[in-house]
């Protein structure tokens, strides 16, 4: 995981596989650290996914819930195939803005 704040949103660049406790707790510390920082929009790019499975939709959705309760926003970016039919199947394409590239969902983000 690497990360940075670009434009006032904290971009989160997760590669690899998402898959349990030892990912997860790392980036949820990272966007509790920002969102005390006052750093309330949150950036996903998932470009360098390989798979995900519940536990780390189960991640995206604490992380959501977390920016949400702080007033802030968090939105997905460069989702790969495999982590698109996950959304659809799970209905959540309607939960998470998604983007096609960091660009559009900066741009959103710095609107909300």
């Amino acid at each position: 995981m690497n990360s940075e704040v670009k434009e006032g949103v904290l971009i989160i660049y997760l590669e690899g596989n998402l898959l349990g406790e030892n990912t997860n707790a790392p980036v949820l510390e990272l966007i509790k650290q920002n969102l005390e920082a006052g750093n309330k929009k949150v950036l996903f790019d998932l470009s360098a996914m390989k798979f995900i499975n519940s536990t780390g939709l189960g991640m995206l959705m604490t992380a959501l819930s977390k920016t949400r309760n702080a007033g802030g926003e968090l939105a997905l970016c460069s989702l790969p195939d495999q982590m698109k039919k996950l959304l659809q199947m799970t209905k959540l394409e309607t939960v998470f803005p998604v983007y096609s590239d960091a660009a559009s969902a900066t741009a959103f983000l710095k609107t909300v």
